[in-house]
C-alpha cells in the first residue's frame, strides 16, 4: 500500500512541476535580459517556448527538461505493478 501511495505521490508531483513551468507569465531569457510571452511547443525531451523577440534566433527560445517527469512516472508505475503484483 505504501508503494502505491508512492507511486501517485509522484505523479502529482510531476504533474505540478510541469503546470508550475507552462504556466509561468513571464520568463527570463539570460541572452538578452527581457521578459518575454509564452508559446509553448511541445517536444519529446523538452517543452520549448519561442518568445519571439528575434526572428529565427536560437536564442530567444526558452527551454524546459521534461526527463524528470518521464523519470517520476517510470518510478511511478514500477511502484505501482509492485504493489499490485504480490512477491511471494
Amino acid at each position: 500500500m505504501k508503494k502505491l501511495v508512492a507511486a501517485v505521490i509522484l505523479l502529482l508531483l510531476s504533474l505540478i512541476y510541469v503546470v508550475a513551468r507552462v504556466t509561468q507569465k513571464a520568463l527570463y531569457l539570460d541572452r538578452f535580459s527581457v521578459n518575454a510571452e509564452n508559446p509553448v511547443c511541445f517536444h519529446w525531451n523538452t517543452i520549448s517556448i519561442n518568445t519571439g523577440f528575434i526572428k529565427e534566433d536560437p536564442g530567444s527560445v526558452y527551454y524546459i527538461w521534461v526527463t524528470p517527469v518521464y523519470i517520476a512516472v517510470l518510478l511511478a508505475l514500477l511502484l505501482t505493478i509492485m504493489a499490485v503484483v504480490k512477491r511471494k
